[in-house]
């Protein structure tokens, strides 16, 4: 592959520039050079067909003119890293900013200005907040490939700024940062080439890393944390939304999570859960998953649940603002008596069968919950229970109370 990169150096001419062009032909990059930074922001501004893949900026070079400054400062690199981030609704181009000059190498004013247009977005390595004349020649053409190689996961990263941004903060790995960019890259192309069960794990893993990050705030409690490192997504959601948990015996008299967001919460858990085969999903819910997704051959169920994680991620960095003191956090715990909350899951209470699976599991939604409970097979064929049948159940926990087990049936008329 060949690059096409704009160079714009007043001495872009200048011998000194030569070992530059040189590493640069060898590595396929053609360089254009021009010498004003007004000049060369324009003739990126008319690049219609983008020409030019990405842009090197002189440090200490002019803005306009030769005579239209008593000496060389550092307004022309200003002035083209400020049109270059307006340009980036519309466009990205990779930028670099490259200098020799003694005073910036000594100057942390100069420092600071280039970093602040390198928050949203870094282009090129970390550690360089620019590249220096005759010492990072390589690194730099290194990286101007790298990052037009990228760019289209560069865009989707600019365009979700905020939501990349968040990820960043509570320490997502690369790894998945670049799982939730491909699914944006579908949802922009509607290329319908990901499976999504893949990627539906991926969605479970960005839950946790929010639910690992209360956790340090207290905002989640320690119990849903187990002795081995894991997360329980299903209870730790119950937590924060201010409900009983199933197995931990704690609540919290605060609902961390509006109802919206408790409930979408759960039904991300649900989905992605069944469709991922993780070991605590029940079997039915996974068979439910494979026949919705027989029937419906599409990425928009993913899509949707993509978003849902999006919105989380916004969420709890608005919330984490106004909530983070550990000790007022901690004082919204308590604990559930055993008996009390085994009681009041004995409780009778109406609902829809909504599925009756091909091997004759049933698929019971109460009226008031989110969470469907699973009919054994027996139990439909014993009561000839059918699809859209309304009763009225009552509830005991399994065994290890991991889930709720339907202990009696009324069929309602």
């Amino acid at each position: 592959m060949s690059y096409k990169v704009l160079l714009i150096d007043d001495r872009h001419t200048d011998a000194s520039l030569e070992a530059i062009k040189k590493m640069a032909k060898m590595g396929n990059i053609e360089l254009v050079g021009v010498k004003y930074h007004i000049e060369g922001i324009e003739m990126l501004q008319k690049d219609s067909s983008f020409e030019f893949q990405a842009v090197i900026l002189d440090a200490f070079g002019f803005k306009n003119s030769d005579t239209d400054e008593d000496k060389m400062t550092n307004s022309g690199l200003y002035y083209s890293l400020k049109t270059l981030s307006e340009l980036k609704s519309s466009r990205v181009i990779p930028w670099f900013v490259y200098t020799g000059h003694p005073k910036n190498l000594s100057d942390e004013d100069f420092l600071e200005k280039i970093s602040v247009y390198q928050e949203d977005y870094k282009f090129g390595r970390t550690e360089l907040c620019y590249y220096t004349k005759t010492l990072h020649e390589k690194e730099l053409l290194q990286d101007i490939k790298t990052e037009i190689d990228n760019l289209e996961n560069s865009q989707i990263q600019l365009q979700h700024k905020h939501v990349f941004q968040i990820a960043n903060k509570i320490n997502v790995p690369h790894e998945d940062i670049n799982n939730l960019v491909n699914i944006f890259k579908s949802i922009q192309t509607y290329a319908n080439d990901l499976e999504p069960s893949l990627y539906f794990t991926q969605l479970r893993m960005y839950i946790e890393y929010v639910f690992r990050d209360a956790a340090k705030y207290n905002i989640l409690h320690e119990k849903c944390i187990n002795e081995k490192g894991q997360v329980n997504l299903a209870e730790s959601s119950l937590f924060l939304a201010g409900e009983n948990t199933k197995r931990l015996n704690v609540r919290c008299t605060k609902a961390h999570f509006s109802k919206i967001m408790a409930e979408n919460i759960k039904n991300l858990i649900f989905i992605t859960g069944a469709a991922s085969h993780t070991s605590d999903v029940d079997p039915a819910e996974n068979m439910d998953y494979q026949e919705y997704r027989k029937s419906v051959k599409t990425p928009y169920l993913l899509y949707q649940l993509t978003f849902v994680v999006c919105d989380l991620l916004v969420w709890y960095d608005n919330y984490i603002k106004e909530n983070n003191d550990s000790s007022i956090n901690k004082s919204f715990w308590n604990d559930i008596n055993e008996n009390q909350s085994s009681s009041s899951e004995s409780e009778w209470f109406e609902g829809t069968v909504i599925r009756i699976s091909e091997d004759n599991f049933g698929t019971f939604k109460p009226d008031n919950s989110f969470k469907t409970i699973t009919i054994h097979h027996s139990t439909v064929r014993n009561e000839n229970i059918k699809e859209e049948d309304r009763l009225k159940v009552r509830t005991e926990p399994s065994p290890d109370k991991s889930k709720l087990h339907i202990k009696e049936i009324i069929k309602l008329d």
